[in-house]
């Protein structure tokens, strides 16, 4: 499993690099396309050669590892297919291209609507029915029917697991920063981030690399986002920052050092008193 998650870690870096380097969305597109059909090819060589250590790994790589690879995939896909048409539609018909693919995920959510809530709720009791390889035909959905053509490498709903996802890439990509708008619930603690802006971004990195966010399978926007929420800071150029702190001439890791020293300290206080 560790190489599934490392593998996925890396494309995830790669994709969000792209996003940095490539501003031509087609191209982008085409690349990250390429980049993850690479990786789902090595994943299904892998777990055909090796299948999975226990069935505990063969869950999570189909509800969590592979779903978020192809939600990628199915998002650069239409985000192809919307730049692309930018060429040769008018304003109007590019809105009713966007609202079309919005309601195609929609749909794929209403037909799904029992599972949607299962996954987005984070249950577990019905994981071995949706995400383990068998021949339950009557657990199959509909957008899954992979797992007829190819057994080996889909399960019954991986790929609306997929759609999820892909939908709240959408969503976020057509109007950016709406994952940070409390629309309900309680008001955000009112914590603002005093520190440099390099040592918030060297914390992101830290963070994501010791894979303590989500199974190790958070990307490093995902966690800038929610520390900018809740610290109410702008990091800005993340990628550039991070170029920044790796160009260092000594003592590049400043920040996370300096809070080893300071807890260190701080335990220090409190066997005192």
């Amino acid at each position: 499993m560790e190489y599934f998650i490392a593998s996925a870690r890396k494309l995830c870096d790669e994709l969000e690099q792209l996003h940095y380097d490539e501003s031509d969305v087609n191209i982008r597109s085409l690349k990250a396309a390429k980049h993850i059909k690479k990786t789902l090819t090595n994943f299904r060589n892998k777990i055909r050669k090796n299948g999975f250590d226990s069935e505990e790994d063969e869950v999570h790589f189909f509800k969590f590892v592979k779903p978020k690879i192809q939600a990628y995939l199915i998002f650069y896909s239409v985000l192809a297919e919307i730049e692309s048409s930018k060429l040769h539609m008018n304003e109007n018909d590019l809105l009713h291209l966007i609202d079309k693919k919005g309601r195609m995920f929609r749909h794929i959510m209403r037909e799904n609507l029992e599972f949607v809530k299962y996954y987005n709720s984070g249950l577990t009791h019905l994981d071995k029915l949706y995400f383990a390889r068998n021949t339950d035909l009557s657990a199959i959905s509909k957008h899954s029917t992979n797992m007829l053509l190819d057994p080996e490498f889909n399960v019954s709903h991986d790929c609306v697991a997929a759609n999820i996802i892909a939908f709240d890439l959408f969503k976020k990509h057509m109007v950016p920063h709406q994952d940070l708008k409390m629309t309900v619930g309680p008001p955000n603690p009112k914590l603002k981030w005093t520190g440099s802006k390099l040592d918030l971004v060297e914390l992101i990195y830290a963070l994501q690399a010791s894979g303590a966010i989500n199974y190790g399978e958070a990307d490093l926007k995902e966690i800038c986002s929610a520390l900018e929420s809740v610290f109410q800071i702008h990091v800005g150029d993340l990628y550039r920052a991070f170029h920044t702190i790796s160009n260092r001439k000594k003592d590049r890791i400043k920040y996370v050092n300096r809070l080893e020293d300071d807890l260190e300290r701080k335990i220090m206080e409190l066997e005192g008193m």
